[in-house]
C-alpha cells in the first residue's frame, strides 16, 4: 500500500510516523522512490501507538519491544527452517536429533 492508504489506516498524525520511521521502527519497502507499506507495517504501528499512548513506554522503551518483536520474528523463521531441514532428513536421523534434544532439557 501507498502512503496515503498507509496514513489513512492509522489514527496517528503523519508527522509521528514519520518520526517512528526515522527511528527505524517502523521500515517501509523503497520502490520506485516511494515507501510502500504492508499490513505487517500497519500492525507494528498501532502496536508502537498503543505502547506510547496507552500504556505510556517512553522512546528507549519502544526501542527495546521493538527489537524483541524483531529477535522473535527472526527465531520463529529460524525454527521454522530448522523444522524443515529435520522433516529432509531420513527417519532414523530424525529420532536421534529429537532424542538428543529431549536429554538437553
Amino acid at each position: 500500500m501507498d502512503e496515503q492508504e498507509f496514513y489513512g489506516r492509522l489514527r496517528v498524525d503523519v508527522s509521528v510516523v514519520k518520526i517512528w520511521i526515522e527511528q527505524g521502527w517502523l521500515v517501509p519497502r523503497q520502490a520506485e522512490g516511494r515507501a510502500e507499506f504492508t499490513d505487517m507495517d500497519v500492525a507494528r504501528a498501532e502496536l508502537i501507538g498503543d505502547l506510547i499512548d496507552g500504556m505510556g513506554v517512553n522512546e528507549a522503551g519502544v526501542d527495546v519491544v521493538m527489537d524483541l518483536i524483531d529477535q522473535i520474528h527472526g527465531l520463529r523463521g529460524t525454527l521454522s527452517d530448522l523444522r524443515r531441514a529435520l522433516g529432509d532428513q531420513d527417519e532414523a536421523i530424525q529420532i536421534s536429533i529429537l532424542r538428543s534434544m529431549g536429554r538437553r532439557r
